[in-house]
């Protein structure tokens, strides 16, 4: 019989007995996200924890990272991580150790542990995500199965699986049917895939010009910080709009949509690469961009039809640009429908353009309000920056193209 040890520094514990099984004891810890070990077994666990379909994944790991969330609260709103152990020994009030035999180990939330330990090296992970492991002494082998299947059984549905089933997403499966990535989004939780519809809810908020117009002095922050918020408005908006869905502010933007989600990679894949060319530095240095890692060592950007890359923008960085982008759509008077000033091509010739000042102006944004994409994904003076920056650019073409006349 093997028996390993893990230390585990807490910001608070505490312990109660069994009332039924006296020599069973439940200990709470309450551990900040960074401080989590690494290596704890997962004999006892029912669900394989390497099993987690990347789109779920995603969408807890967000959480964690305190993007759909209120950074703080994802212990809060996770069931957290139970583990029966041998025994539980106090060091100190703040350090405890952990001996746990072979059968022990995580009985229920190996999803969430791999997805932490996964999360440690990402500089963004805030300092203030925490989550609650609950360790279980003295349970005999005899009830482990039971607590293991017990403990994982329950379902939630999401807000956007409900959306799906009443048919909110059909306008958008329909334009999106014919792309080779189509197959590729999950429109509910059940389904799999490795994009979620609600980055698509996402992308569309940062391009709706209906409730921030270019000339409000407000910007879409909740596409980046919060996606359950757009998700929710457009749910609402559907609802009221059920009778005439062209009166829909998300679906005025569907003449646009499929070339916003190109551009999203776009943006996403040449940043590096734009950055490093305007003398700017060493760009994979930045924790703004991030390194493909695992078995395909890249990324791959489908919207837009793009070879796989070893790198890309972080999505902290990425949407205060992205939404800058707003600057170049415009409400059709005749229509009611989004478009393209100018067209798609002048859209790409513009972002070719202004590239270089926005890559500055991100690099200065590291400076001014962190280091971590989380910051400047949430940073209302940043979107500012942003948009003022693509719509200076524009207003000087202008004044040139004017002057050449």
């Amino acid at each position: 019989m093997s028996v390993t040890t893990h230390k585990l520094r807490v910001a608070e514990a505490r312990r109660i007995k069994h009332p039924v099984f006296p020599q069973i004891e439940k200990h709470y810890f309450l551990v900040q996200a960074r401080e989590v070990p690494d290596g704890i077994r997962t004999d006892a666990n029912a669900r394989d924890p390497e099993g987690l379909n990347r789109r779920v994944y995603r969408e807890v790991h967000e959480s964690l990272m305190g993007r759909d969330a209120v950074v703080g609260s994802f212990d809060l709103m996770n069931k957290g991580i139970v583990c029966l152990a041998e025994s539980v020994r106090r060091i100190d009030d703040e350090l405890y150790e952990l001996s746990i035999r072979d059968g022990q180990g995580i009985v229920d939330g190996g999803h969430t542990y791999k997805l932490i330990c996964d999360a440690q090296g990402d500089p963004s992970l805030p300092d203030d995500s925490f989550v609650e492991i609950q360790v279980r002494t003295g349970v005999p082998d005899k009830l482990i199965t039971d607590i293991s299947r017990g403990l994982n059984t329950g379902i939630q549905v999401k807000d956007h699986s409900i959306a799906n089933l009443d048919g909110k997403f059909e306008w958008i499966k329909e334009e999106l049917k014919g792309e080779p990535y189509f197959k590729r989004i999950a429109w509910s939780e059940s389904d799999r895939g490795d994009y979620d519809v609600r980055d698509l809810i996402c992308m569309m908020e940062a391009m709706n010009v209906v409730d921030f117009p270019n000339d409000s002095g407000t910007h879409p922050v909740s596409a980046y910080e919060k996606w359950s918020i757009p998700t929710k408005k457009y749910s609402e908006d559907f609802d009221a709009n059920a009778t005439d869905q062209s009166q829909s502010r998300y679906y005025k933007l569907r003449p646009i949509l499929k070339q916003a989600m190109a551009l999203y990679d776009i943006i996403r894949r040449q940043f590096r690469d734009i950055y490093n060319e305007a003398g700017l530095g060493a760009a994979g240095k930045l924790d703004i961009v991030e390194e493909a890692k695992g078995k395909s060592k890249a990324f791959d950007f489908p919207f837009a039809g793009l070879e796989p890359c070893q790198y890309r923008l972080t999505k902290g960085a990425l949407y205060p640009i992205y939404g800058a982008f707003r600057n170049a759509v415009r409400i059709n008077a005749s229509s009611g429908q989004a478009e393209w000033i100018g067209g798609f091509p002048k859209v790409l010739e513009l972002w070719k353009n202004v590239a270089p000042e926005l890559a500055k102006q991100t690099k200065q944004a590291t400076k001014d309000f962190g280091h971590k994409p989380d910051m400047l994904g949430k940073n209302r003076g940043h979107w500012t920056n942003m948009h003022q920056t693509v719509e200076l650019h524009i207003l000087r073409e202008q004044m040139r193209m004017t002057k050449g006349k």
